[in-house]
């Protein structure tokens, strides 16, 4: 079972699992730790590396320049800085070098315990609210879609995004910088059950307001494993119409695939379907090809995975019943790995429409290791590309019908990207 993309990152936090770096010397005074971390930094990504050719890069040269550089940093934040700045040179996701601690503590939707039950969306410079949970604290203050936030515990969304946007781990494109931007604020309505947090925003009419939430227990919860930590993937479906189903998964993990199974039971009769995995992180690629199990009528080439010296090919057989109408998927600047793979696999085998917004194309799969200095390595250990051929990385997954979201309208109670999905499903359906 492989982890990809940024779930990776938060399981592996939670349960520590790394593997120890190799090369290590028995006498930690015969090398700094630091230097060592550099080094095997480079040289895992020598031995690991799908492609040889390291992009065009002389990868020996990248190492001793850096190398020498090493010699002059001034603390751990600039030694973890540069070694990010190595990795940069590669110009591909999935490698970082981190504090395990420090991620830890930051929070994130796929293991907080509870949620302001909040998402939202970076739209021109503004960090504008796109869903208000009903269930939870936002709704029952009054908050709505399209108001725009501010403000969190009194430090500025402005300032928030902008130190996100210059994180350690450089970002490959524009996508992936707003990708990390947004997270740096999504994470923030996520927290402990019990917590407050005082939020400033702008309504409706442009009036600045201040309010102070309390987070609130989830229950969606899932030790889909011994050796994983509780995940909290929310899945909600219903029918929008006679004719159309919708079914939405923030994470490509259990229990998403036998919930989309039960979704599916329930609303039997529909004849399109809306799945939409917008600011979905990725997760595995096993829950991926079990949902498109599902809707995939006959045994189908559905990926490749390039390692340096093979490339694997990845079938998926149809598990009856499967459905069989038009099928549309939702995507955004959010989505990454593993929900990216799915999504641009689905449209290469032309079994989904693709709407919404092109992705960032940050996809793994990628592996953990501890390095000499106590921080962590992920690496990027082979390419993921479409049955036809297509390099998701960089490029990412592009919609075949482009549609942003927009304040006006969901100020007005309007998702125009769900909008759009209904009409074209409709338009396959008369």
């Amino acid at each position: 079972m492989r982890i990809l993309g940024a779930a990776a990152i938060f399981i592996c936090m939670a349960l520590g699992c790394f593997i120890m770096a190799q090369g290590q010397s028995n006498n930690p005074e015969e090398i700094d730790p630091g230097i060592a971390s550099l080094d095997t930094v480079w040289q895992t990504v020598n031995e690991f590396h799908y492609d040889s050719t390291f992009g065009g890069v002389d990868w020996k040269e990248i190492h001793d320049r850096y190398r020498k550089l090493a010699d002059k940093a001034e603390n751990d934040d600039a030694l973890i800085q540069l070694m990010n700045d190595m990795l940069g040179e590669l110009k591909v996701s999935h490698y970082a070098v981190f504090r395990m601690e420090k991620r830890a503590g930051s929070g994130s939707p796929l293991l907080s315990e509870g949620s302001l039950g909040i998402d939202l969306r970076i739209l021109g410079n503004d960090a504008v609210i796109t869903y208000i949970d009903p269930d939870f604290p936002a709704a029952q203050a009054g908050m709505k879609p399209g108001f725009i936030i501010k403000s969190i515990n009194g430090l500025p969304v402005q300032e928030m995004m902008d130190e996100a946007a210059a994180g350690q781990v450089p970002h490959p494109n524009e996508r992936a910088r707003i990708n990390s931007m947004c997270d740096e604020v999504v994470k923030c309505c996520f927290g402990q059950p019990g917590d407050t947090v005082a939020i400033s925003y702008e309504d409706e009419a442009g009036t600045s307001r201040d309010i102070t939430l309390q987070i609130k227990q989830r229950t969606c919860g899932t030790k889909f494993a011994e050796e994983f930590p509780t995940v909290y993937v929310d899945f909600k479906f219903e029918k929008l119409n006679d004719d159309i189903g919708y079914i939405y998964f923030s994470a490509v993990l259990p229990p998403a695939d036998s919930l989309f199974a039960d979704a599916m039971k329930a609303m039997g009769d529909i004849r399109g379907l809306i799945i939409d995995i917008r600011g979905n992180p990725g997760g595995m690629h096993e829950i991926g090809e079990t949902i498109a199990s599902k809707l995939l009528s006959e045994s189908t080439l559905f990926s490749l995975f390039r390692y340096r010296d093979s490339t694997v090919q990845v079938t998926v057989d149809p598990d009856p019943p499967v459905f069989e109408g038009p099928v549309a998927i939702l995507i955004d600047v959010m989505n990454g790995s593993a929900s990216e793979r799915f999504s641009g696999c689905m449209q290469s085998v032309g079994r989904a429409t693709i709407i919404g917004e092109r992705s960032p194309g940050v996809v793994g799969p990628s592996d953990m290791k501890k390095l000499p200095n106590g921080a962590t390595l992920m690496y990027l250990v082979a390419q993921s590309l479409t049955p036809d051929g297509i390099v998701l990385e960089g490029r990412g997954v592009i919609p075949d019908i482009s549609v942003a979201l927009d304040r006006t309208a969901l100020l007005e109670g309007r998702d125009t990207q769900i909008e759009r999905a209904i009409a074209y499903l409709m338009s396959e359906l008369n």
